[in-house]
């Protein structure tokens, strides 16, 4: 029996679960709270595309340092990690430009879609909820959200007058890395005046793990090529041995915005400035090629690598190199109530985002600036609402945006472009007896315009429909099927160089089509918190179809470039067919117990052949590739670095004052690997978390602790382009306290 077989099973077995047996239950409902990704102020349990939500005390205990550690644990949602600073979310094996990171329905707008070494300018510890859109979201968000939305939701701009004032206090230790980590959050007001505060800052070492850090792997042909050799003079390769080299970091970011609050609505304003000194794991990032000379000022040699456990490090040890965040972004906020009639809500979001990165290389014992990334990018999006009791409600919007990135430097590898997009939506819903309709369509229009070269414009149109069939009033059935197309962005078009980082060379394709993606989606939800027993079973499954003409990635072309001695990747479009199933089943028992089983699973395939527009003619043009490699061998035909079949239970206890959950999930090895690239073996994560609450006078604490990684295996994300180099954090302990006021 194949994995996505034994994964409809579970699924078979989940929608036949009775939810009528009677049972005490002792555990506290979830507050139900309306989700943003929605226009029309629907809880997640109403809204027909799949969506999780995570909040209150469940995110704080899930949240890391990185986005996509924080959300690893959610259905369908992995962790593209590039050592302890990175760390981005892969919703059913889609991530970086399909996958759009929002601030409060906002792109983050930083460099994070970039390059797998940029971290995402989001800090977990800060966010109040997020919400996570499981499948195409371009219909509302535009050519970005192809394959799912990230919304994180920190509360920067109140929307109401606090009755008093509100704070929260944050302390954690984690022993993994030895991160400290501090959090603060304040918010007042008087008045019609509202305001808000915030702060977090967090300093962590080296991230411990289980045995050798980095796998050598010898290509066959070097050693036929060697075969003669005498070995007696070879070198001993670089490598630690239980931590990752150059993986400390240190970042801080703080907050503050203040509101205009009326009986019909709300304006308000919010600035964050966010700093982020972190390290690229050793041997991921390598100058091939003779260095050149530096004559500029030592840079930031207090963030240098540390700790380094010089005495379990062999092998010479490779250039140490480190990123240097910095970002500070405006946003505006508005939002007016109708009185009766046809309209209902006016909704007005303006950002402008002011980011830059600089790559630190070590030289001697000294860093320099490298390559310096930056991005102004500002977007704005109106939306109004209708609602007039009759057959259908819905929104009309209208989304701006314009990004201007550049990369300066010796490893710039992609010119400095503009991108500006133009996008209008409408959304329509309708409810009659026991069915729901959800409709939609979306207009835009993507310009790229790259420094040298001529501009590629793109017009892309977006159509869904859902309808829902509610068996009860919290369980029901849904079908949807998506149209949704992405614009190709400017490092598909127009790369053209070395990428250390990744360790690799990037070729873009200047004639490649727009991506057209079909998804169908068939889900089943039960959700009934307020009710006791087995009536408060929660039940979600998703099962989905996703066929993509067209699809962008960066072919491993088993190629070599000659003078930065790097694999060649070229970015072309070439069919593929996504398919999976997510699935959860959560069973209440007595005395606050409960039981949850879990799985997810994504498989993906291309379905036409490699196309290669470039690869002779650039080779031909002086790029010096070595075709030795490429020539005459079969590309595979599965698409690279997917999650792996993910399966696990859940035991807890929710109690008056404490609770407590064991959680331990088993991943399957990822042997589709994809062409050139290697499989990942499987893992058991095991996962403790608990939390006392107690009170302090007229403040709440909250005393708690997580114990991750419990049999301290050695978990290779095969999600992850830097799984040879950096594994996940073996066994530790994070516990702190958190003052609530």
């Amino acid at each position: 029996m194949n994995k996505t077989s034994k994964l409809a099973l579970a699924i078979a077995g989940a929608l036949t679960v009775p939810a009528t047996y009677a049972a005490d239950n002792t555990g506290q409902p979830l507050e139900e709270v309306n989700v943003t990704v929605s226009p029309l102020d629907k809880p997640a349990d109403a809204v027909a595309a799949p969506v999780s939500v995570l909040s209150g005390e469940a995110l704080r205990d899930a949240a890391a340092a990185t986005l996509g550690q924080t959300l690893e644990s959610q259905p369908g949602v992995a962790n593209a990690s590039f050592g302890g600073g990175v760390g981005l979310p892969v919703i059913r094996g889609q991530s970086a430009n399909r996958v759009k990171v929002l601030n409060d329905n906002l792109d983050v707008a930083d460099a994070s879609n970039t390059s797998s070494d940029h971290a995402a300018s989001i800090e977990p510890l800060l966010a109040q909820r997020i919400e996570i859109l499981r499948g195409p979201a371009a219909l509302r968000y535009g050519s970005g959200a192809i394959g799912g939305v990230v919304n994180v939701i920190d509360g920067r701009i109140p929307t109401q007058v606090p009755e008093a004032l509100e704070g929260a206090l944050e302390m954690r230790h984690n022993s993994g890395n030895s991160q400290d980590a501090g959090v603060f959050r304040l918010s007042g007001g008087a008045g019609r005046v509202a305001w808000y505060l915030d702060g977090v800052y967090r300093d962590s070492d080296d991230t411990e793990i289980p045995g050798l850090a980095i796998i050598h792997r010898e290509e066959a042909h070097h050693d036929e090529e060697h075969a003669g050799e005498e070995h007696g003079h070879e070198e001993e390769e670089f490598n630690t041995d239980g931590f990752v080299g150059n993986t400390n970091a240190r970042a801080h970011s703080y907050s503050g915005g203040v509101s205009w609050i009326t009986e019909t609505g709300f304006v308000g304003l919010s600035v964050n400035q966010l700093e982020n000194n972190y390290g690229i794991p050793l041997g991921a990032h390598e100058h091939h090629h003779e260095e050149e000379e530096h004559g500029e000022e030592d840079h930031h040699e207090e963030e240098a690598a540390g700790d380094e456990h010089e005495e379990h490090e062999h092998g010479e040890a490779p250039e140490v190199v480190r990123i240097d965040m910095a970002q500070t972004r405006y946003d505006l906020k508005g939002e007016h109530q109708f009185d009766d009639g046809y309209w209902d809500k006016l909704r007005l979001r303006l950002g402008y985002n002011d980011y830059e990165h600089t790559e630190l290389e070590a030289h001697g014992d000294h860093f320099h600036e490298g390559t310096r990334f930056t991005n102004e990018a500002w977007e704005s999006r109106i939306e109004v609402t209708h609602d007039d009791g009759g057959e259908w409600r819905g929104a009309y919007g209208l989304q701006l945006s314009n990004k201007d990135f550049a990369a300066i430097g010796d490893e710039a590898f992609v010119q400095p472009s503009k991108t500006r997009s133009v996008g209008l939506f409408t959304m329509k819903e309708r409810a009659w007896g026991d069915w729901h309709l959800d409709l939609g369509g979306r207009a835009e229009q993507v310009s790229v315009d790259p420094d040298q070269g001529e501009s590629q414009d793109f017009n892309l149109l977006g159509l869904s429909g859902t309808l829902q069939y509610f068996l009860a009033e919290h369980q029901h059935l849904s079908f949807g099927a998506t149209h949704a197309e992405r614009a190709p962005v400017a490092e598909e078009l127009f790369a053209d160089g070395a990428h250390l980082a990744e360790a690799r060379y990037l070729e873009g394709e200047e004639d490649l089509d727009k991506e057209k993606s079909f998804n169908l989606e068939l889900g089943y939800h039960h959700h009934n918190e307020e009710a006791s027993g087995w009536h408060a079973a929660r039940v979600e499954a998703n099962l989905f179809y996703n066929r993509v003409t067209d699809y962008i990635y960066a072919a491993n072309t088993g190629e070599e470039n000659h003078e930065e001695e790097l694999a060649v990747y070229g970015y072309s479009n070439r069919d593929a067919v996504f398919y999976g199933a997510e699935a959860s089943v959560r069973l209440p028992f007595a005395g606050g117990h409960y039981v949850e089983l879990f799985g997810d699973s994504v498989r993906a395939s291309f379905t036409s052949d490699l196309d290669l527009h470039h690869g002779e003619e650039e080779g031909e043009a002086g790029h010096d590739h070595d075709h030795e490699e490429g020539e005459g061998r079969e590309y595979s035909r599965d698409v690279p670095r997917m999650p792996p079949l993910r399966i696990g239970l859940a035991l807890g206890g929710d109690y008056d004052q404490w609770n407590w959950e064991l959680r331990t999930t088993k991943a399957s090895a990822q042997e589709r690997a994809g062409a050139f690239e290697e499989a990942t073996d499987g893992y058991t994560r095991m996962d403790l978390t608990a939390r006392y609450n107690l009170k302090l006078g007229s403040t709440d604490a909250v005393l708690f602790a997580s114990a991750r990684n419990l049999l301290d295996e050695e978990i290779r994300n095969s999600a992850s382009l830097l799984r040879d180099f950096a594994p996940e954090m073996g066994r530790s302990v994070e516990a702190g306290v958190r003052f609530i006021f």
